[in-house]
């Protein structure tokens, strides 16, 4: 090759020059010793970086557990339900919370279906206190769908609550509310008074 063609803009293509490698051949006796004290490196190293791994892993398992929080998007309303279905909007709800939040008004508008959010607390075993996962929502409005809640945040189904500058209305479960005309009623008359319609 002439030292006209070693002359490029891209120095990757010069790479055909090394294309086998770049090699240092020593004396015989320094070979022998520098391959011994290698072996013997890369060993420690490998035992080192394992070593590693699992500190590194311990921590981010550690860390991961205390970091966790939970995202919760920006709604108009936030319906909280707990649900065995491990999933945040069970498919034996879908009709009857779409109808009841259809027949919601704010401000004499109905609510669309991306004005409100279902989460099933069932999903989030963290959460041990409602009052504290309730003041983290991203809304001034909260139903509580659970006939049988045990907090002392709440004493009363039925019943309205402020909490962290948020109102909250506690109801049984949707399809404890939906089994028949009296228990419609016993949970829409709150739910009027609490959206001022």
């Amino acid at each position: 090759m002439n030292e006209k063609n070693q002359i490029v803009d891209n120095p990757l293509l010069l790479t055909s020059l090394f294309s086998g490698g770049i090699f240092y051949i020593p004396t015989e006796g320094i070979a022998k010793i520098d391959e011994a004290i290698q072996i013997e490196n890369q060993q420690v190293e490998l035992l080192t970086q394992q070593d590693n791994e699992v500190e590194i892993e311990k921590e981010i398992t550690q860390k991961s557990v205390e970091i966790k929080k939970i995202e919760i998007p920006v709604s108009t309303v936030v319906n909280i339900i707990i649900d065995p279905e491990m999933v945040h909007w069970p498919e034996k709800l879908t009709e009857p919370l779409t109808k009841m939040m259809g027949a919601i008004r704010l401000d004499g508008k109905p609510l669309n279906l991306s004005d409100f959010a279902v989460f099933n607390l069932t999903l989030y075993p963290e959460v041990t206190d409602i009052s504290k996962f309730i003041s983290e929502l991203n809304s001034d409005r909260v139903l509580i769908w659970s006939t049988n809640l045990k907090t002392e945040a709440f004493q009363t189904i039925n019943s309205e609550y402020i909490l962290a500058n948020k109102q909250v209305l506690w109801l049984k479960d949707v399809l404890d509310v939906m089994a028949n005309n009296e228990s419609k009623m016993e949970a829409w008359i709150p739910m009027k008074k609490f959206f001022k319609m």
